[in-house]
């Protein structure tokens, strides 16, 4: 069987401001662009083999926008060059912890990019990041 060419698309409240934050923030390219009535409406940003479709929102779907994750299943070597490009170009991020320490961009309709923190740095992101259990909670059963 040959690889399926399968490829996330992200809803967006304005395709143009969406296209404009991929690639001048983010350092996404441009990969192809579907115009309806002379304005951006559908396009293709790619980074590092990563494509990416920013899709319009249109009645009756307009709740869609921001709805998307994309986990980045990467190995070490490539999640340490990725942290190193989202802190080189000062990409605004947020951690979480999902399965390992994990970086979050979100982008500006909340859509989210997920990838763990290469594991040479998980300590480090623990400790600047820790935060004391919730002592609300109910004790699990």
């Amino acid at each position: 069987m040959h690889k399926l060419g399968a490829k996330s698309v992200f809803f967006v409240r304005d395709t143009p401001r969406a296209m404009e934050f991929y690639t001048s923030i983010l350092g996404f390219s441009l990969d192809w662009t579907h115009e309806e009535q002379g304005r951006p409406y559908v396009v293709q940003v790619s980074l590092l083999g990563l494509e990416i479709i920013l899709n319009q929102i249109e009645a009756p779907a307009n709740d869609r926008s921001g709805a998307g994750r994309i986990f980045l299943g990467i190995d070490e070597d490539q999640s340490a060059a990725l942290l190193q490009h989202v802190l080189g170009k000062g990409i605004s991020i947020a951690y979480t912890h999902w399965g390992a320490p994990t970086i979050v961009i979100y982008d500006l309709d909340r859509n989210e990019l997920f990838f763990w923190v290469p594991e040479s740095e998980h300590a480090k992101w623990r400790e600047a990041h820790w935060e004391p259990p919730n002592k609300t909670m109910e004790p699990t059963r």
